[in-house]
């Protein structure tokens, strides 16, 4: 964790940004506690709010377009393929489709505020073709509001940073 403060405060935005870009792969932390971490730092000073309030968004849509691209190229072969292994057959493939293509849109925007839900969304968004305009008007919806959820919460609590 101190490396993580050391690494954020050394690189300020560009480390924010760059959490949050590789966070849709879990990596280095979930997205949920950078974000709140990022507030706190604002509360504190380090940081500005508004302006790690944007990069907090382009740094989580990066990430999140990348997995939805990820999804779309080589979700649907992969997922045909090795999908019998985890419960995935090609039968339960198309419910998938069509749930997607019912709920799919609330899914994007509300898989944003459950912690690693967001993950599989971008990804399973992308496999299901959903189209693209439709996907980021859904996926810039659900970073806003959840950015601002989350970055308020660090701000806001005193955290034990």
């Amino acid at each position: 964790m101190l490396q993580f403060n050391e690494f954020v405060l050394h690189y300020g935005y560009f480390a924010v940004y760059f959490f949050l870009a590789l966070g849709i792969f879990g990596l280095p932390l979930p997205d949920e506690f950078v974000v709140a971490f990022i507030g706190h730092l604002s509360a504190i000073g380090t940081f500005n709010f508004f302006i790690a309030f944007i990069t907090t968004i382009l740094g989580v849509m990066s990430g999140t377009v990348f997995t939805y691209i990820l999804g779309r190229k080589i979700g649907k072969p992969l997922l045909m393929k090795y999908g019998k292994w985890i419960s995935l057959p090609p039968k339960r493939m198309q419910l998938v489709d069509r749930w997607f293509d019912k709920y799919g849109s609330w899914a994007i925007t509300l898989g944003y505020f459950i912690p690693g839900m967001r993950h599989l969304i971008c990804y399973l968004s992308g496999s299901a073709e959903i189209e693209v305009k439709r996907y980021l008007f859904f996926a810039v919806i659900g970073t806003t509001v959840s950015s601002l959820v989350f970055l308020s919460l660090g701000y806001l609590l005193i955290l034990p940073f």
